[in-house]
This record gives structure tokens, C-alpha cells and sequence, in this order.
């Protein structure tokens, strides 16, 4: 069960074969309606803390409140709760969602910092173009150096696939903070460090290109980078969209 925001998915909930809804989704803000379920409507009304459409729907809920209201995203923050040793995401001094075994990011990692950073830091871009958090107060300092170990770009390398975006997005401010150029050589990446060279070699034609990573995402399943116009037009990818790629870091 995937919660989404603006038709890209924020939380994934957990829960056991008796309750879960394979393939269920609960969109929220962006939506035609405010809460949408693909599931059966009765499933959505089980007031059962411990099923994950009940859960999605109660965080929904408090997101689509959130919006109307026109709160400012640079208040929600993740927090270290050490009684229950785990994440917490917060809007203020409100309660949002825990992070556990059960409510997890769509893209979980065996990072526990880097996961509660992305559903946080997209909560805040979607909610309201706040910028992004790179560290998460009350956090165990020996975790936080363990973070810092698990994204070393020593020997990452990744095939998969990439994607362009431009036009629509230039002028506009990525998660790092700049402005978006797309006749700059950066691209988007989900978890390496901004400021991170890779090369994108098209397994198509074998034409590379060394980009600057700079922005988050691609969020579309399957694909691994999503570059600037400029260096999708290097690589040859401006036509097709999409292409093959592998992914290496230079530095």
C-alpha cells in the first residue's frame, strides 16, 4: 500500500497477508479527489490501526489538512525518537507518521538516515518547494557517521534506465537548492550526494557524458537518472526519452 502526493509515492505501508492489498495505493494532494483508494471502500472505512489501508489514509488525510491549510513545508521536519528508536516525521509540533518495519519509503535502502531524509525531504518539495534536510536532530552521531560511509561513491556503478526533463523545470529550484539549467551537464539522482560526478554511458551507441548530480529523482519505476536536456542530447537520448544506461562515479 503506497501513499502518493502529486502522483509520486511518498510512504509504502506494511502489513500481513490478511490485511495488506497487493497493488493498493492511496493518492492524496494532486488528486481529483482529496483521498483515493483503489481498494474497495469498505476496505478504506476498517478502523484498524495495524492495516495498512487504514494507515495510509489517516496520514492521507492529515497531508490533504496540511495543503488546504497552506502550512509551510520548511516545518516538517524528521526526528530521532530514542524511546522507540526510530524516525519520526513531524509538521511542526504535529505528529505525522513513524518510520518502522511497517511504514517505510518507497525506495528503501539499508540506510535508515538516508530513507527518513527522502520521506521527509519529499514531503517538503511536494508540499510546498521547501528545501531539502541532510541531517536529522537527536541522531546517534556513531549513525550519522555510518551514513556517511554508505554513500562514499567509491565503487558505485548501477545499470538501468534514464530519462530527461527540461523545458518545464528550467529557472526552477532542485533539491540541492540551485537553479535548474537544462543546458547545464547535472542530473537528478535518488540517493548520491549532491555535487556528485558520474558518467552515463547510452549502452545504445556508447556515447557518455560526466554530469553533476544536483536534484532528486527519477521517481518513475525503472529508471535510475534522470539528466539535463543538454547531456540527454549527448548521449543521444532526446528523441527516444529514455535509454539504457550505466552509471558510474568519476568523483
Amino acid at each position: 500500500m503506497s501513499l502518493y502526493v502529486r502522483s509520486i509515492p511518498v510512504l509504502t505501508f506494511l502489513g500481513s497477508q490478511q490485511t495488506a492489498t497487493t497493488g493498493a495505493k492511496v493518492a492524496t494532494i494532486g488528486s481529483t479527489n482529496p483521498l483515493l483508494a483503489s481498494t474497495a471502500s469498505q476496505a478504506i472505512a476498517v478502523n484498524n490501526p495495524q492495516d495498512p489501508v487504514w494507515r495510509a489514509t489517516t496520514v492521507a488525510a492529515k497531508l490533504n489538512q496540511l495543503s488546504r491549510s497552506n502550512f509551510d513545508a520548511k516545518l516538517i521536519k524528521v526526528i530521532w525518537d530514542p524511546k522507540r528508536n526510530q524516525h519520526v516525521v513531524r509538521a511542526g509540533s504535529e505528529h505525522l507518521v513513524e518510520l518502522n518495519a511497517q511504514t517505510v519509503s518507497p525506495d528503501k535502502t539499508n540506510n535508515s538516515v538516508a530513507d527518513a531524509l527522502q520521506v521527509a525531504n519529499r514531503m517538503r518539495r511536494l508540499l510546498g518547494d521547501a528545501p531539502p534536510l541532510s541531517k536529522i536532530p537527536g541522531r546517534p552521531v556513531s549513525i550519522q557517521r555510518l551514513k556517511q560511509v554508505v554513500f562514499k561513491p567509491l565503487s558505485f556503478l548501477v545499470k538501468g534506465w534514464a530519462s530527461w526533463y527540461g523545458p518545464g523545470f528550467h529557472g526552477r529550484q532542485t533539491a540541492n537548492g540551485e537553479r535548474f539549467n537544462q543546458y547545464a551537464l547535472t542530473a537528478a539522482h535518488r540517493s548520491l550526494p549532491f555535487g556528485t560526478r558520474v558518467r552515463v554511458t547510452n549502452t545504445r551507441n556508447g556515447h557518455s557524458v560526466i554530469v553533476r548530480i544536483n536534484d532528486r529523482g527519477p521517481y518513475s519505476h525503472g529508471r535510475v537518472i534522470d539528466l539535463s536536456r543538454k547531456a540527454a542530447q549527448v548521449i543521444g537520448v532526446v528523441r527516444s526519452g529514455t535509454a539504457p544506461v550505466r552509471v558510474d562515479v568519476v568523483k
